[in-house]
């Protein structure tokens, strides 16, 4: 009898961890770290519901860090089992990863702690090594064996090489979301339909609200208004996949407004640069990118990628409007807080907020009307223009999630994972009343049979 643990992302977004147990083989789908504020970063220090040694597979669905960044966690405490995951989500792992053991280095030497959003020094860039040696890259649409059961990944949509894998065990059907991703992007394909299965396990961070329906037109407003201040426009963006959505944005908006043409634009993210290449080595895993020989990465013009230090400090130097386009997305970490730390006290700058935030971190606070920040140890006085944008969002919205639950064919158990309470008991009522399911919330800790 197969049964499924919450462990992770259940009454959270963060931290992806399910645990299959079937036949007494043990079995994880995602193996993320938990993200935001202290009380949520403190679940990481959690032991697993299971010896790490006596796992035998993980299947991961995406490259994000809160579903991929306990894994060498989990190596360095005995797990030795393989890490399956499709080949562009195997290579983004490498880049998310080794980003992470650098990150937690860096942060040990400065003395930070986790009141500073700091995830904890799990593990180190030789954990990341042991951890890649035992990844096998599987192409979508290609049935795998693990644990007695077949699995197959399908397209999700959400970012480069994502997934939701769906596994036939003991004469059940289970589906993994992982994160799901919306219809009609440019860079990706539409996640693909869902078919027959027997319990479901979806996401649910907007399943409580429906996106703005043009986020160019938005983009394009705010980046007028900032040009008119005067001052920089720093925008925390994720290095992957939103990062790259934002460039193609303002390649397209530069070739419609004269004013924002010649406006210097700052890629300052090392690990963006790396995801850029992905498109590149993996053309079948999204759309054709929209380029000519006169544009830059994405058709953004005007585009100084920043990898260095030295470069990264030199952007501070600029004078007049320009974008800075910086990670990480929720203001939690990484370059971006340079210019945030250098932007936020002038009234001159614009703060744009191009994504979710999560309750606890930096962006979390600018988002909700914070008058003053602390950044570095300074507080400082929040006199730039903030301004939130959930356009760009790589998550399903409430209809889009409509629309992908259309695409079941039978009347499965849903659990509601991967969002807050709220947004969680949203979609456990969405499958309730709209498609006549049984649905409910996974609680983390608690084990249901399927």
């Amino acid at each position: 009898m197969a049964e499924l643990t919450f462990v992770g992302a259940a009454g959270t977004v963060t931290g992806s961890k399910h645990l299959l147990t079937t036949n007494g083989r043990h079995l994880f789908i995602d193996c993320g770290l938990f993200q935001g504020a202290a009380d949520v970063t403190a679940l990481n220090s959690i032991p697993m519901p299971v010896e790490p040694r006596a796992i035998e597979a993980v299947i991961v669905t995406h490259g994000h860090i809160d579903h991929v960044g306990y894994l060498p966690k989990l190596v360095k405490d005995g797990f030795a089992g393989a890490v399956y995951c499709t080949p562009a989500t195997a290579a983004l792992m490498q880049i998310v990863l080794d980003d992470a053991a650098n990150l937690q280095a860096h942060l040990a030497k400065r003395g930070f702690d986790r009141e500073k959003h700091a995830p904890p020094a799990f593990y180190d860039e030789a954990n990341v090594i042991a951890t890649m040696k035992l990844v096998r890259a599987i192409p979508p649409e290609t049935d795998f064996s693990v644990c007695g059961a077949t699995a197959r990944f399908h397209n999700a949509g959400h970012i480069i090489g994502s997934a939701f894998v769906v596994l036939q065990l003991e004469g059940k059907r289970v589906l993994f979301s992982g994160d799901v991703g919306r219809y009609g992007r440019a860079l990706l394909n539409d996640p693909s339909p869902i078919g027959a299965v027997d319990t479901l396990l979806c996401e649910s961070t907007y399943a409580d609200r429906v996106h703005p329906p043009d986020a160019l037109d938005q983009l394009r407003g705010v980046l007028l208004a900032g040009v008119k201040r005067g001052g920089a426009i720093v925008i925390p963006a994720f290095a992957v996949e939103r990062s790259q959505d934002i460039l193609l944005s303002i390649g397209e908006i530069q070739t419609q407004e004269p004013s924002i043409a010649g406006v210097p634009v700052f890629l300052d993210s090392p690990m963006a640069s790396k995801v850029d290449d992905l498109f590149e080595r993996f053309p079948e895993a999204h759309k054709p990118i929209p380029n000519d020989s006169a544009a830059t990465p994405f058709g953004c013009r005007n585009l100084t990628v920043a990898v260095s230090t030295d470069q990264s400090k030199a952007i501070n130097e600029v004078s007049g409007p320009h974008i800075i386009i910086s990670a990480s997305g929720m203001a939690s970490g990484g370059r971006v807080l340079h210019h945030l730390h250098k932007n936020i006290p002038s009234p001159n700058a614009t703060i744009l907020f191009v994504g979710y935030q999560g309750v606890g971190t930096l962006g979390f606070y600018m988002t909700h009307g914070a008058k003053t920040v602390r950044i570095y140890g300074d507080t400082l006085d929040v006199n730039a223009d903030v301004v939130q944008i959930e356009g760009y969002s790589a998550h399903a919205d409430r209809n889009e999630i409509t629309q992908w639950l259309s695409t079941c064919t039978t009347k499965p158990h849903l659990y509601a994972i991967h969002g807050e309470p709220a947004s969680a008991q949203a979609l456990v009522q969405l499958a309730q009343t709209h498609f006549g399911w049984q649905a409910d919330p996974g609680e983390r800790g608690k084990t249901v049979t399927l």
